[in-house]
């Protein structure tokens, strides 16, 4: 019986470490212009560099309703959308002219501590 219990318990955390992974590379992006799906409560990147004037496709990919929302209030998806609510294949393009580093979340999966669907947008050089 404690056998079975280990082999449950390995079991549990290959799962576990499956579905969280750890940031590396694949969680992040840069370039001039680049497209961050949203997927079902997570980014598919957690981080975004572009340089002053790039652009950030924000699209939705999931079956759940997501937004992109900066910490500080500065932008928002629903600045282009006109609501809170995207969808799958719903679009927001946002072109960035400040140099910064932006905290995001979306409203329904995160929050602007950076807890569960969250990201850092970093606009110029490191900013």
């Amino acid at each position: 019986m404690n056998r079975r219990l280990v082999v449950l318990a390995v079991v549990v955390a290959l799962a576990l470490s499956a579905c969280w992974g750890s940031a590396d590379a694949s969680e992040q992006i840069s370039g001039q212009d680049v497209t961050v799906r949203m997927f079902d409560n997570r980014y598919e990147f957690t981080e975004v560099q572009i340089p002053v004037g790039g652009s950030v496709n924000w699209l939705g990919a999931g079956r759940n309703p997501h937004n992109v929302v900066a910490a500080d209030g500065s932008w928002s998806s629903e600045d282009v959308v006109g609501s809170l609510d995207q969808f799958d294949g719903d679009e927001a393009v946002i072109t960035y002219d400040k140099a910064g580093e932006y905290a995001f979340f979306c409203t329904f999966h995160g929050n602007a501590e950076g807890a569960g669907m969250a990201g850092t947008l970093i606009v110029g050089d490191g900013a």
